[in-house]
C-alpha cells in the first residue's frame, strides 16, 4: 500500500482553503483501498510561536470535530494528535543534528516569519527555525511514501528529502524519500480581499478568509465584498484578474468541474451574480458539515483518536528504534 501523510497546524480555525487544498483530497483518498492514510493534527507546531494554552486547547478540539464533522473516518483514516504519539520529539532531536543552520534561514517562510516577527518581540523563537526539521520529522517516523503539501510547503519537503537521503547514506537506512502530492488545481486559495496572498486561517483581517463554521449570512457578506475588478466579465486570468480567478477556482473545486466549464457556466453574469453564485455553493458545501459538526462532543473525539492509536505509535516506535540504531543508540 501506498502510505499518504498530511497534517494541518492548529494555530487557529479551519478555512475553505484547508478544506479543498487538503481535506477534500483526504476524502477521496480514504475511500482507495491501496492508500493507507496517516493524518495528524500538528500541536506541537502550534507552540512555534506564541499563543494561549486555552486557545490551543479549543483549537485543537475544534479541528478535531471538524474533520470528523467533514467527513475523515477513523476506520479508514488513522487519525492522531502529534503531541499523544511519542517518538515524534525523539525523532526530531535525531534529524537536528545532520541538519545546517544556513538551509534553515534560506526557508521562505522563516524569513517570511520573523521578518513579521521582529516588530513585535526583540528575538526570534528559535522553534521558528526549527520547524521544517520537526516537520520532516513527523512524515520520516511514519516512513511516508507522499506528503499532501500546499505549494508554499514544498521548499520545507525539499528539506524533508534532503534528510532523508543523509539519513540513508550516512547511517545505511532505508527510509523512503516522499513525494509531494500537490494538487493541480486549488493548492492555493487565495485571500478574498487580497487575491495575491494565500488565504490564511491566522491572517489579521478574518474577511480575508471563509472559515468553515462561518454562518451563511457571514459567508455571503464575505464573497460580496471581497475584490474584484471593473471589467464585469468573467473569465480565469490570475494576472489580471486575480480575484475573480479564485472566484473561479473556488467554485469549480466545490462543483468538482474544470475552470473552464465553471467559465462556460458563469461567463454571462455580472459580478454580483457571479458572486451570488460562488456564496450560495460555498453555504452548500458547508452547511451538512456544520450540522455534523454541531452533533460531536468529546467523546466522538476520543473514540477516533483511540481506534488507530496502538497502530500508530507502532509505527512510530518502529521507526525510531531504526533511526537510534543507525546512529549506534540501542
Amino acid at each position: 500500500m501506498k502510505r499518504i501523510i498530511s497534517g494541518l497546524t492548529s494555530t487557529a480555525k479551519l478555512t475553505l482553503g484547508n478544506y479543498l487544498g487538503a481535506i477534500k483530497h483526504l476524502l477521496d483518498a480514504q475511500e482507495d483501498k491501496d492508500i493507507e492514510i496517516y493524518m495528524f493534527l500538528a500541536d506541537l507546531h502550534a507552540i512555534t510561536l506564541p499563543i494561549f494554552p486555552e486557545t490551543l486547547k479549543n483549537n485543537i478540539e475544534e479541528q478535531l470535530k471538524t474533520y470528523l464533522a467533514c467527513g475523515i473516518d477513523p476506520k479508514k483514516v488513522k487519525l492522531f494528535k502529534q503531541s499523544e504519539i511519542k517518538g515524534h520529539a525523539d525523532f526530531f532531536y535525531f534529524l537536528t543534528t545532520i541538519s545546517n543552520e544556513g538551509q534553515l534561514k534560506r526557508m521562505t517562510q522563516f524569513k517570511d516569519k520573523s521578518l513579521k516577527n521582529k516588530n513585535k518581540t526583540e528575538q526570534v523563537p528559535l522553534g521558528l527555525l526549527v520547524y521544517p526539521i520537526l516537520m520532516a520529522a513527523d512524515i520520516l517516523i511514519y516512513n511516508a511514501d507522499a506528503v499532501i503539501v500546499g505549494a508554499d510547503q514544498k521548499q520545507h519537503l525539499e528539506l524533508t528529502r534532503d534528510l532523508a537521503q543523509r539519513l540513508n547514506k550516512k547511517f545505511n537506512l532505508n527510509f523512503n524519500i516522499p513525494e509531494p502530492m500537490i494538487p493541480k488545481t486549488g493548492a492555493k486559495i487565495m485571500a478574498l480581499k487580497t487575491p495575491t496572498k494565500k488565504m490564511s486561517k491566522s491572517d489579521s483581517d478574518v474577511n480575508e478568509t471563509i472559515f468553515l463554521l462561518d454562518s451563511p449570512e457571514i459567508i455571503r457578506n464575505k464573497i460580496k465584498t471581497c475584490l474584484t475588478d471593473s471589467e464585469n466579465k468573467v473569465y480565469y486570468e490570475p494576472e489580471s484578474k486575480p480575484g475573480i480567478s479564485n472566484l473561479l477556482v473556488i467554485y469549480s473545486l466545490i462543483k468538482n468541474i474544470t475552470i473552464e466549464e465553471a467559465e462556460n457556466l458563469l461567463k454571462d453574469l455580472n459580478y454580483a451574480s457571479f458572486k451570488n453564485e460562488v456564496a450560495e455553493a460555498i453555504v452548500n458545501l458547508l452547511t451538512p458539515i456544520q450540522e455534523r459538526y454541531k452533533n460531536l462532543n468529546k467523546l466522538d473525539i476520543k473514540v477516533a483518536l483511540e481506534y488507530n492509536r496502538e497502530v500508530i505509535q507502532e509505527t512510530a516506535n518502529d521507526s525510531l528504534l531504526k533511526l537510534k540504531k543507525g546512529f549506534g543508540i540501542k
